[in-house]
């Protein structure tokens, strides 16, 4: 990824990866067939998918998917999409962000992710109203639930550990994570040998393909070949104890971690954050945490933010 600090404020500049004028790129009008949006709030437009506007970016938030890959996570050589985002303020989770949803067991239900964070957790604020591109050649990506309980690593240990996990959805989204008026333009994105242009005039009216509102799939059949995937895209988290981890810092060691939910310390131990959302309400819970290392005979500080969630079941 290309980074670089302007003031004191770390940003994420445009990464190398350009899409218009790619051979195989396909012109995506509307949101049907293979493509699809979670719901009213994201709509394909004549510049791109837009996602919002969210006047609560922590509590509500939406996805443009696609069904069309298949495949394990090994056989994904690369993946990447291009966007740009706004919001009222200037936190790092306000960012659109990547996602492939996994099937471990064969049950066709989705049940990790590998999620495409430009914030890297948390640790840089991508620039906004700015075009970025963001991927697998930026080398750094969390495994899990997406809820915030994976640290980052980076792509290539992440899909040689799971590489023989099934992918049954790819799609980017917006929300459900933090900040205020927050938006979002999806312009492309490619995943192996397939780019998909979203900056492209829209059908006039279509909500499927030939204008068929409401399809789901060829003749109305749920799922290729009538197969059902379920796609959880909020599953139930519980008002439980959970436990978050601090960044690392390479090359670093740590002296000390520091921890608050909503103003009030929590409990470290090591790396270790532990978080008792034990009879928390259903929302978005925002973990800040500041971690010193020394390096060099420096002390350095990170901070970064884990969002967890109590959901309702999808």
């Amino acid at each position: 990824m290309n980074v670089r600090t302007i003031g004191a404020t770390t940003v994420v500049g445009i990464a190398s990866l350009a899409f218009a004028g790619t051979a195989s790129a396909q012109p995506v009008q509307s949101l049907s067939g293979d493509w699809s949006a979670s719901n009213s709030t994201v709509a394909k437009t004549a510049d791109g998918v837009h996602f919002g506007t969210y006047a609560n970016g922590g509590l509500v938030g939406g996805s443009a998917l696609y069904k069309g890959f298949t495949g394990n996570l090994g056989d994904v050589d690369s993946f990447a999409f291009n966007f740009t985002y706004n919001q009222a303020g200037n936190l790092t989770g306000a960012t659109p962000y990547g996602r492939m949803w996994l099937d471990k067991n064969g049950d066709n239900v989705a049940d990790a992710t590998v999620m495409f964070d430009p914030s890297l957790g948390g640790l840089v604020l991508p620039l906004v109203r700015t075009n970025l591109t963001f991927g697998t050649a930026d080398n750094s990506v969390r495994y899990g639930d997406d809820k915030g309980e994976s640290a980052q690593k980076t792509w290539a240990e992440v899909k040689a550990e799971h590489a023989d996990e099934r992918v049954i959805q790819i799609g980017v989204s917006q929300g459900y994570s933090m900040g205020t008026d927050v938006s979002a333009m999806l312009k492309s994105l490619s995943i192996n040998d397939k780019s998909f242009e979203f900056n492209t005039a829209p059908f006039d009216g279509a909500n499927g393909k030939d204008g068929a509102n409401g399809a789901n799939g060829t003749n109305g059949v749920n799922g290729k070949d009538g197969v059902t995937t379920i796609i959880r895209e909020t599953k139930i988290v519980g008002a439980t104890m959970r436990t978050v981890t601090a960044p690392t810092m390479n090359g670093g060691k740590l002296v000390s971690v520091k921890a608050t939910l909503r103003g009030k310390k929590l409990p470290t131990a090591g790396r270790k954050v532990k978080v008792n959302l034990t009879g928390k309400t259903v929302g978005n819970y925002n973990v800040a945490i500041t971690a010193k290392f020394r390096k060099g005979g420096k002390t350095y500080t990170v901070r970064s933010i884990r969002s967890l969630s109590v959901t309702l079941s999808a």
